[in-house]
């Protein structure tokens, strides 16, 4: 079994870390809310995003609405209809007033009529309106008529005023003159039309009306005769229990149907049955054995039988054996006889088996005749049922259409009552005439300058916004420590900026903090360090594996920098390369050895003969050594486990470059192993699911994840770097103290370790 599948002995043997303490406001793992901090930091990050977008947007609505003002504006003209009262006018105080639903009913109808289609086809028949170039920039034709009627339809507004007696009416079309004269034209028609019309309408309305009563009443009579024609013929109370009964009796029909339906299939399985058997394989039964064995010959010769074997074994005691000639003839006659029965009973069962066919056929006859008369007499009692229930069928239907037609003849009566009573008050009716004449508008209804540019200023800044968000909620890579935070559930030991926005003259990002200490990058990594030391105990940070989701995430560089700050600041520290796969550290520390973990790990040579010397005071450097065969069980054996041990009495810190934790199973064996885990993450490159699922990895077999650093930070805007570039180097570059000798420099008063032991 391999270490991998047993995590226990695996599992550091030392006591568990206590909890790690708060990392400075910032580092800590986000909340998962998007709350108004995360919106403002979205804006600020987004910003040249969401400036360019309005920009765009916000310039084509501009244009759009120039367009529209230069290219197709629209003119509108209004009027107004006022409804006079009924005859006293308004100069009489002793007049009646209406009802205010009235009124208003009588306004919504009128602003309906103006809007239908025959009102405006008489419209647009007209001479002056054809003139209009409203009409003639639809062409000529039935299709053209049709577009300008419903485009008509649609321009054309006619509401009543609310608390008053006033319709207003307004069109808007490209040129002025149009609206104004399509509107005059069409309310001095309707008008004219409406007030001429009225009482030969309500006339026409009631003579309607009556001849429809007339025609109901003779409809209503025909229904009542058909029905007292057929109550005469049938009574409706004894159809009903005509109909049960026949109910009743067709269901036990079916039943006895179904009765000998299965009988009849039973027949036909025995029929089967027998019909495709040997004879001699049937059954014998009960009855058919009494059958057989009461025949006389078959006795004779089964007495015979019997007798023969008597003489057979009285014989055999008696005579010298069956070789004997007389027990030959004995034997012969026994076995005559017993050929003799067997045949007999075979004739007996063939003879009985012939007779149950016979019964079973002449079964099934009667079974068939008897399903031929029940049939039968299903067919008439459904054919009665039918007949009743028709019959009900149409006595109800009968019924049913007198109620509906007693009551369409009442709505009839009471709508030519009320038909009398319009007419005989129309001639004092009230009236409409026009009040307020149309205009031609000087300034155009469209576009409203103030809703397209102040609605379109909304909409594109809600729309900038937008797509800001969509940006930030489809992209699936960690950029931000709030990422990493909120989709790894991780504190965050800092953020290493990306080695293109730095200013200082760095080659390479694993030399930073020994070839530019004073760069912001190598600050970061001493910020790294600090937090790092603050969040837990010394003792439960002794050995640390550096990895990170996926390869090239700079989990090397890390490795490398954070070992030569922690040396830097007085520990004796020991990288060790673990990636066997892919070794890092000779390219970084020249003069290393080729020798390394590997040879320790096989027992060729001690850890004390392995490690490297650097530059850097107080750093050693275990390389990974040459490739094993099996990197996976050389980590996981207790080779490691021992070598561990025995860097954790040599060093203060024991720092191991270990593999990808999603490619390799390499890591995990590691991770159970050390004190504590540091993940880490590249701006950019990294999944958002690769993170969470490498911490959900390492939570499974019981691994301390410390934190996590985010490498390669942009400093875009408004994120984490650009204001700390532009601070930083302003600060360095004033003019400073002198600086003290080499040899003079204090070391660093950190929070202490155990003292190294050899």
């Amino acid at each position: 079994m391999s270490a991998i599948d047993n995590p226990q002995a695996l599992a550091h043997p030392g006591p568990a870390a206590p909890p790690a303490v708060a990392l400075p406001p910032g580092l800590g793992a986000a909340a998962s809310t998007f709350g108004a901090g995360d919106i403002w930091r979205l804006v600020k990050q987004r910003k040249v995003l969401i400036l360019a977008t309005f920009t765009g947007l916000y310039a084509l609505v501009v244009a759009g609405t120039i367009a529209i003002w230069r290219l197709a504006p629209l003119y509108t003209s209004s009027a107004l209809i006022q409804y006079v009262p009924p005859a006293e006018g308004f100069k009489s105080f002793e007049r009646q007033i209406l009802p205010k639903d009235f009124i208003q009913q009588q306004l919504t109808t009128v602003a309906a009529q103006l809007k239908t289609p025959e009102t405006l086809l008489d419209l647009l028949g007209q001479e002056v309106v054809k003139g209009t170039p409203f009409y003639r920039s639809y062409g000529e034709g039935e299709k053209a008529l049709a577009r300008m009627l419903n485009d008509l339809q649609s321009d054309l507004a006619a509401a009543p005023i609310r608390d008053s007696y006033l319709v207003k009416v307004s069109l808007a079309t490209r040129v002025r003159s149009d609206a104004t004269l399509i509107i005059n034209t069409l309310l001095d028609r309707f008008v004219r039309s409406v007030n001429l019309g009225d009482v030969d309408s309500s006339q026409r309305k009631l003579n309607l009306l009556r001849d429809n009563r007339a025609r109901v009443e003779q409809q209503l009579e025909t229904v009542r005769v058909n029905i007292a024609n057929l109550r005469a013929q049938r009574d409706l109370p004894a159809l009903r229990g005509d109909r049960d009964v026949q109910a009743e009796t067709i269901a036990m029909l079916n039943n006895t149907k179904q009765e000998l339906l299965a009988r009849r299939v039973d027949i036909e399985s025995q029929l089967a049955n027998v019909s495709g058997m040997d004879p001699r394989n049937v059954p014998l039964s009960a009855e058919m054995k009494l059958f057989v064995e009461a025949d006389p010959v078959l006795r004779y010769y089964r007495q015979q039988v019997e007798a023969l074997d008597i003489q057979i074994e009285v014989a055999e005691r008696n005579i010298i054996g069956r070789s004997h000639p007389q027990m030959q003839v004995l034997l012969a006659n026994r076995d005559g006889y017993k050929q003799r029965e067997g045949a007999r009973r075979e004739e007996l069962i063939d003879d009985y088996r012939a007779r149950q066919v016979e019964a079973l056929r002449q079964e099934r006859a009667r079974v068939n005749n008897m399903l031929g008369q029940v049939q039968e007499q299903i067919s008439t009692e459904e054919a009665r049922r039918r007949d009743v229930d028709d019959a009900i069928q149409r006595l109800e239907s009968l019924l049913k259409d007198e109620a509906r037609v007693d009551r369409e003849l009442e709505q009839m009566s009471l709508a030519l009552n009320e038909a009398e009573q319009q007419h005989s008050m129309r001639r004092d009716e009230g009236r409409y005439m026009v009040v307020s004449r149309p205009k031609d508008a000087i300034l155009p209804s469209r576009p409203n300058f103030v809703l397209y540019l102040g609605g379109g200023f909304v909409l594109c800044g809600l729309a900038a916004l937008g797509l800001a968000f969509l940006r930030e909620f489809t992209d699936q890579a960690v950029r931000t420590p709030v990422d990493v935070g909120r989709h790894g559930a991780l504190a965050v030991l800092g953020s290493v900026p990306l080695l293109d926005d730095e200013e200082a003259d760095v080659d390479a990002i694993e030399v930073a903090t020994r070839r530019a200490p004073q760069s912001l990058v190598a600050e970061s990594f001493r910020q790294i360090r600090t937090h790092l030391m603050f969040s837990g105990p010394a003792e439960s940070q002794r050995t640390l594996l550096i990895t990170s989701p996926r390869p090239e995430e700079g989990k090397t560089a890390v490795a490398v920098n954070l070992a030569v700050t922690l040396a830097q600041g007085g520990q004796r520290v020991l990288l060790i390369d673990c990636n066997f796969r892919r070794p890092a550290l000779r390219r970084t520390f020249s003069g290393t050895k080729s020798e390394g973990l590997s040879n320790a790990l096989v027992g060729h040579a001690r850890l004390s003969d392995l490690v490297t010397r650097t530059e850097v005071g107080g750093l050693e450097v275990l390389s990974s050594g040459p490739m094993p065969p099996n990197p996976a069980e050389l980590l996981g054996s207790p080779a490691m486990r021992e070598l561990l041990a025995q860097a954790r009495q040599a060093y203060g810190r024991v720092i191991l470059d270990g593999p990808p934790s999603l490619l390799v199973s390499d890591a995990l064996l590691l991770a159970m192993q050390v004190d504590a885990v540091i993940l880490v993450v590249r701006a950019g490159a990294t999944a958002k699911g690769a993170l969470r699922r490498c911490r959900e990895q390492f939570q499974r077999i019981g691994a301390r994840v410390v934190g996590a650093v985010l490498n390669g930070a942009q400093a875009r805007p408004g994120g984490y770097f650009r204001q700390q570039y532009r601070e930083f180097y302003d600060y360095t570059s004033e003019e400073s103290p002198q600086e003290l000798p080499a040899g003079e420099v204090p070391e660093l008063d950190l929070p202490a370790d155990d003292e190294p032991k050899r």
